[in-house]
């Protein structure tokens, strides 16, 4: 008996707990005004770059995007460089 009184209470229990909770979020979710935009550069971005000689580690670096867009940049801008510097050698094709 006391089984199927505690059987009865989880079920009502789990059906009036989700009605409250949303009821809950929802109300004062209408009453806060629009919030100010989010600048997408300060989001956080991570990241997990295999270290070189190993197929299982990795090493996990966090940067905002306006990080990850300059390291991206830096990283062109060598590459234009090194290209640049060995075309110019005498003796290069």
């Amino acid at each position: 008996m006391l089984r199927r009184h505690s059987l009865a209470l989880i079920i009502a229990a789990a059906t009036l707990v989700p009605a409250a909770v949303q009821a809950q979020t929802a109300a004062p979710a209408a009453a806060q005004p629009a919030a100010a935009p989010v600048d997408k550069s300060q989001e956080i971005i991570c990241k997990r770059e295999k270290e070189t000689g190993s197929l299982v580690k990795a090493k996990r670096t966090c940067l905002t995007r306006q990080q990850w867009a300059y390291v991206q940049d830096t990283n062109q801008q060598f590459a234009r460089d090194l290209n640049n510097s060995t075309m110019s050698r005498p003796g290069s094709q």
